[in-house]
């Protein structure tokens, strides 16, 4: 059933990125500091950051166990995760490629959910254990049921310096000066990927900074991919585009950055890893799933904001996603992912908050307690100690 719902989507999302894929290579930028917030919650903004980091040719070698390290399940477990195949999906794909799910007695079967409300509810309903998508509004609608879908872990901030989902606008409209505040969005259409989605809190700051009402643009509602074709026609004059299509877009002419989504909302916290029900429940396996997962994180920051070892991190990252081209990984805006896999609470509840009064989820989940469950990423960061930043 799983692969009936994800066959057509999931080949035409890939087979666009593919195509889109092919751009030249860009230097080497400068080191970055580390890839995830100081402190989870925490509204300070940190420095800002150099998106690209320092690129390493050397390997790298996979992090080490710890003497504490949990014994692997005895059999191995199955377990099947759904992602998005975006760069932030690093956490669990690098850990699979060097073994860490593996040691702990999991076998992981990755599939590809190109929908992040399609991922949600697979979650929710237990045919996928593992489930890495937005902070998103069927989430919550199915925690008010009774639903006992779990929030465990980061899988995407938007730390200064690392906003990887931003607010791009149409090349010619840029160059004519057609666009130059957030008020000149009036009359416009622009693109989202559906009503009530994690885009909902930065395109309310958007209307808030230009004075605008949401009835002042036009929505219109498509995948990611199709958002870059939609722009090429000008179809569509501006949308909230995720990385690698923001770059891919903007070599080809079709759109630049408008606006960084780490400059509009800070910090925001914008995707994280869920668990099932079951898979909550099922204690032993969910600790070690989480404590692979934040090995693979902390690989993931010692890449792209320490620079160390990060070319072969872009390959595993070529392997699992529809970006193949090497150079594409020292061009990009990375996405932040906190090396202890703690989530920015604040954010969440603020963004929760937002989607109540706009009657994306009922009012008794205000309290995102009833989703958050923060006991795993405290039992990995038992386990393998602080992260060195």
């Amino acid at each position: 059933m799983l692969r009936r719902l994800l066959n057509r989507r999931g080949q035409r999302l890939v087979l666009m990125l593919l195509l889109a894929a092919a751009c030249a290579p860009a230097k080497p930028a400068a080191d970055a500091p580390a890839v995830g917030p100081t402190t989870a919650g925490s509204s300070a903004a940190p420095a800002a950051a150099t998106p690209g980091g320092a690129s390493s040719s050397a390997p790298v070698s996979p992090r080490t166990a710890t003497a504490s390290m949990p014994k692997p399940l005895d059999p191995p477990l199955p377990v099947r995760v759904g992602l998005l195949a975006s760069i932030v999906d690093a956490g669990v794909y690098i850990g699979y490629e060097r073994g860490y799910y593996r040691d702990l007695g999991l076998d992981l079967e990755l599939e590809v959910v190109p929908d992040p409300n399609t991922l949600g509810t697979l979650t929710s309903t237990n045919q996928v254990q593992v489930g890495g998508t937005g902070i998103i509004a069927n989430v919550f609608q199915a925690a008010a049921r009774n639903i006992g879908i779990k929030m465990v872990a980061d899988k995407g901030q938007q730390r200064p310096g690392f906003g990887y989902f931003s607010l791009v606008a149409r090349a010619d409209l840029l160059q004519d000066g057609q666009l130059r505040s957030f008020a000149d969005l009036k009359g416009r259409t622009v693109a989202r990927l559906a009503p009530c989605d994690s885009a909902e809190a930065l395109w309310q700051r958007v209307f808030e900074r230009g004075g605008l009402a949401r009835e002042d643009v036009e929505f219109v509602y498509m995948a990611f991919p199709d958002m870059n074709a939609a722009l090429a026609n000008r179809a569509v004059d501006a949308a909230f585009q995720l990385e690698p299509l923001t770059t891919l877009a903007a070599e080809r002419g079709i759109s630049r950055t408008f606006a960084p989504g780490d400059e509009i909302y800070p910090n925001q916290q914008l995707a994280a890893i869920y668990y099932s029900p079951e898979f909550a429940a099922n204690t032993d396996a969910a600790q070690r799933f989480m404590v692979a997962y934040v090995r693979s994180l902390r690989d993931y920051n010692d890449a792209f904001a320490k620079g160390i070892g990060r070319g072969d991190a872009a390959q595993i990252l070529a392997k699992h996603t529809p970006v193949k081209d090497l150079a594409l990984y020292e061009k990009l805006v990375p996405g932040g992912l906190d090396p202890d896999g703690r989530i920015n609470v604040e954010s969440v509840r603020e963004d929760m908050a937002l989607q109540g009064r706009l009657g994306c989820v009922p009012g008794e989940v205000a309290d995102v307690s009833r989703v958050i469950d923060e006991s795993f990423v405290n039992y990995a960061g038992s386990v393998l100690g602080p992260y060195q930043r």
